[in-house]
């Protein structure tokens, strides 16, 4: 969760496990998504910025298998196995390891990776909903839908401050645009 995120977020291999959870709650607790959230929200799955609007802003937990799914996770080892996945890497992987030798070491220990992931549950109404046009268009677009998802979605975003919403909305919205180091200074500035 949050800083953890940050911190892995930029590597090649991220592992999830049964234990595994993420969620940026931020918007829940008055704050703003930090530890380069601008930018890597941006980009969770495969570019695709309704998905990082739409966890940035609801705080939605995505555990286990499904981080892999949604582009958090690049692969998904369980607990049973990951005993013999860090014994493989400890007893395998030298200096002069290149990633793809990580990788494949680790491929053969997930039983999911990013090549194989199922589509994201209600996928297409994420897109048509967390549109990078406003946070206030994103609300409307929620109040005119009758759909399950729209519903939950609405009910979870009064919850959050409205102030959160909007600022998160933005700084994604521009992350988009953004190196990783303009978007360090950027929420820099932010805090």
């Amino acid at each position: 969760m949050g800083g953890g995120v940050g911190l892995t977020w930029h590597s090649p291999v991220r592992v999830a496990t049964d234990n595994s959870m993420y969620a940026m709650p931020e918007t829940a607790i008055g704050l703003f998504c930090d530890v380069g959230g601008s930018y890597f929200l941006s980009h969770i799955h495969k570019s695709d910025p309704s998905v990082g609007l739409y966890l940035g802003i609801t705080g939605q937990r995505v555990k286990a298998r499904d981080l892999v799914t949604w582009g958090i996770a690049t692969h998904y080892v369980p607990n049973a196995k990951l005993n013999d996945l860090v014994s493989s890497i400890s007893t395998k992987v030298t200096e002069k390891s290149s990633n793809q030798e990580i990788i494949d070491i680790v491929n053969n220990h997930s039983e999911l990776t990013a090549a194989q992931t199922p589509e994201i549950p209600n996928h297409q109404e994420i897109r048509d909903i967390f549109q990078l046009d406003s946070a206030a268009e994103i609300i409307k677009r929620l109040d005119a839908s009758t759909t399950p998802f729209a519903d939950s979605t609405r009910k979870l975003l009064t919850k959050m401050s409205p102030l959160s919403v909007a600022v998160v909305f933005e700084q994604i919205k521009r992350g988009c645009k953004m190196t990783i180091h303009d978007v360090f200074k950027m929420e820099y500035r932010m805090s």
